[in-house]
């Protein structure tokens, strides 16, 4: 698999099947839609088994920075969770938490704010190509696109 490749799977990925998954104030706990959507992540990773995802734990910006660091990990562990559970290897998955760090909307309404507490699977390299493209020391991160502002 080449580089171009991934990058052209990330975008069916995001576009077929979307790429997010968000959670109520403060909370991991999946709603029926996070779970529908986590149904057709799952599909789509299973038609396409040479690939690994990162999901990215995100928060809003109330409460202070452990709190967000530790809800965006149970959130990106939640979806891992669910994952899992619907057949997709263990291994192909890895979880990051970011806390508050990546904003998509800066603003103060619930509304608006509700948009940054997400879970984002992000589509990468199979960990066979990490092992063989990559030199020793490399970094093994996935690709990473910018983060979209949605206002």
């Amino acid at each position: 698999m080449q580089l171009g490749a991934v990058l052209g799977k990330s975008a069916e990925f995001q576009s077929q099947v979307g790429d997010r998954v968000f959670f109520s104030d403060a909370s991991d706990d999946l709603g029926a839609r996070g779970r529908v959507a986590l149904e057709a992540q799952a599909a789509w990773l299973a038609r396409n088994p040479g690939l690994s995802v990162v999901i990215e734990g995100h928060a809003d910006d109330a409460g202070g920075l452990t709190h967000n660091l530790e809800v965006s990990w149970r959130r990106a562990e939640a979806v891992r969770r669910r994952l899992v559970q619907m057949g997709v290897a263990s291994e192909r998955i890895r979880t990051i938490a970011y806390g508050r760090e990546r904003l998509i909307a800066e603003c103060t309404a619930p509304a608006c704010a509700a948009q940054n507490r997400r879970a984002v699977t992000v589509i990468g390299p199979g960990a066979d190509m990490a092992d063989s493209a990559a030199g020793p020391g490399a970094s093994r991160e996935p690709i990473r696109r910018p983060p979209r502002r949605l206002n």
